[in-house]
């Protein structure tokens, strides 16, 4: 079988594209994963209690597929195409029971964040500004210890400052509403409930979509700040 021949790397490359990715807040670790990541990424993504809304994708795949599927996130990430991320909780913070199949070498693996894509769109006055779209899922035994709000804090003010975007979407099921919870602890407000014209059976339906701009998360920081839920300082 001939091998896959990979897709070059840009040149030059775009100045949002990095060999990889790497974020520190106070309890996290938001890093590239590694091909050594994807017997705690399995588990993470074929646990049905991570999936409630369908919206999870590669939750049939095996430990290799995983393991090829994280090798090529890193030729996604280094052309810029993308920055998909794990999550890990330090070694410093308690971790539930039952968590050991989740350990990596730099603490749990506890879920995944990123940036899905980064296009170059034009804004209403014609100007070319760079436009990415958000995720974030932790596992479901970390829930309500504020982790999946530090790492969007995170990721949203890496997005601006650091890698130059200026505007930010993210995606959810309506029935999601952990998710749109958060999102509205966050300060950001929904754009549209929109029907993407896939059938439910397929993970498809009315979904909600959120996107703003720097200006739109300054304000939502500084509410987050004065109500205490600021949690990256």
């Amino acid at each position: 079988m001939a091998s896959e021949v990979p897709t070059p790397v840009p040149n030059p490359l775009p100045p949002w594209a990095r060999a990889v990715h790497v974020l520190h807040t106070p309890r996290l670790i938001l890093r590239s994963a590694l091909e050594s990541d994807a017997p705690a990424f399995t588990k993470i993504f074929s646990e049905p209690n991570n999936n409630p809304f369908g919206g999870v994708r590669g939750h049939f795949k095996s430990e290799d597929e995983q393991r090829g599927n994280l090798s090529k996130q890193a030729g996604s990430t280094a052309r810029g195409e993308n920055a998909w991320l794990v999550v890990i909780l330090k070694p410093s913070n308690p971790a539930p029971e039952n968590t050991d199949v989740l350990k990596v070498d730099d603490g749990l693996l506890i879920g995944s964040t990123g940036f899905n894509e980064f296009k170059v769109k034009k804004n209403e006055e014609g100007k070319e500004i760079l436009c990415t779209d958000v995720g974030c899922l932790i596992d479901w035994r970390l829930h309500r210890r504020g982790y999946a709000l530090e790492t969007l804090q995170a990721i949203f003010e890496y997005a601006f400052s650091e890698l130059k975007a200026q505007k930010i979407s993210a995606e959810t099921n309506t029935e999601n509403k952990p998710w749109r919870n958060l999102m509205d602890v966050m300060g950001i407000p929904v754009e549209r409930i929109k029907d993407d014209g896939r059938d439910a059976a397929d993970g498809g339906g009315d979904s909600v979509a959120y996107q703003f701009t720097e200006k739109d998360w300054v304000l939502a920081r500084e509410k987050l700040k004065a109500s205490e839920k600021w949690l990256l300082d």
